[in-house]
């Protein structure tokens, strides 16, 4: 029989229930965290596998038509036959509209690729296809391109 002083336990106590909830919490911030890291990664590198078919995109205009689109013209230039009667026969003959989606393509964050020709005196690539990144914003240290400037 049992004795009177003891007492049956029947459930947990205040500080266990605590400490469970606190150790899901922790669980729950390294997962968030963990999977914020890789999916920041992710959208980089697809972004930059986007860029690079874009560049080909470009290329393959460039072989159509014998010449890269003006930066007034952008990527749009991959999309639309030019106004000229000659270069538009040679961009329907090459393969235009060079992009399969129909549109210009958007990055992760949901914004457009940029075009930007480069000064002829420039070394280095005639133009270059980018995204602004996760901020949104031109020319930061986030931006993903064609190719990646280098100082000296």
């Amino acid at each position: 029989m049992m004795e009177p002083n003891k007492k049956r336990r029947m459930g947990f106590t205040l500080i266990e229930v605590l400490l469970v909830i606190a150790i899901l919490l922790v669980l729950g911030t390294v997962s968030v965290v963990a999977y914020t890291r890789i999916k920041e990664g992710a959208d980089k590198k697809a972004t930059k596998l986007l860029v690079d078919q874009t560049v080909d995109a470009v290329n393959l205009y460039h072989l159509a038509v014998n010449r890269y689109p003006e930066d007034d013209q952008g990527l749009q230039a991959l999309l639309t036959a030019p106004d000229d009667e000659a270069l538009a026969e040679k961009w329907r003959d090459g393969g235009g509209p060079f992009l399969d989606t129909g549109k210009i393509p958007l990055d992760p964050w949901g914004t457009e690729l940029k075009y930007a020709r480069r000064d002829a005196t420039e070394v280095g690539p005639a133009f270059r296809v980018f995204s602004c990144g996760p901020d949104g914003t031109e020319g930061t240290d986030d931006d993903i391109s064609s190719y990646t400037e280098t100082s000296g």
